[in-house]
């Protein structure tokens, strides 16, 4: 009777060799080694890669913690000057302005030196969020300019003033959010996430 089993055994794994390549892979049968549908080996490769390629180096994780940090000083100077603008004469107001144009300047130069450092396949695998980096970062630029020019104009009042650093605001808190989501593209944390 055993040899009987054993002959049985014998001619069922010959006519069906995917039963016994699945009892050597540990798979369930038939499938020949591939990955259950609706999982793809290949595209989470792809993402790893991706992943890799984009990944911040050192220097460029300090460089953007700098851009994030005077960003933020930016807003909150835009934020400080549009609840002083409200009550404050005009002559208050251009010297209220010194500090958040330092800032405005420091945060954009911080932001050309980060995109600067990015290596050709960073400035490929990024190539939408850098470009909608820019264009937030152009509209800080047409607010700022903006702000300067109603403060060379001696007939604006306080609430003008206001108006302008509120869409200012809303610029750099724009260009913030869009720094977020490159860096979050290149894996880097932001301590702080924007206010």
């Amino acid at each position: 009777m055993n040899r009987l089993t054993w002959l049985v055994c014998g001619i069922v794994l010959l006519m069906s060799p995917t039963v016994a390549l699945a009892q050597r892979r540990g798979g369930h049968g038939g499938g020949g080694g591939r990955p259950p549908t609706g999982t793809s080996n290949t595209d989470d490769l792809k993402d790893f890669k991706r992943a890799i390629a984009l990944q911040a180096t050192p220097d460029q994780v300090i460089q953007f913690q700098r851009l994030t940090k005077s960003t933020k000083a930016a807003r909150r100077g835009a934020q400080d000057l549009l609840q002083v603008a409200e009550n404050a004469s005009h002559p208050d107001l251009f010297h209220d302005t010194n500090p958040l144009t330092s800032a405005l300047e420091e945060a954009q130069t911080d932001n050309e030196r980060f995109l600067q450092s990015f290596s050709a396949v960073q400035k490929s695998g990024l190539k939408g969020e850098i470009k909608k980096l820019g264009k937030a970062n152009s509209q800080v630029t047409k607010q700022s300019k903006v702000l300067t020019r109603g403060l060379g104009h001696s007939g604006i009042d306080g609430k003008q003033i206001a108006g302008v650093a509120e869409k200012l605001d809303k610029a750099l808190g724009q260009f913030q959010t869009r720094q977020l989501a490159v860096g979050s593209e290149m894996g880097i944390q932001d301590k702080g996430r924007s206010e």
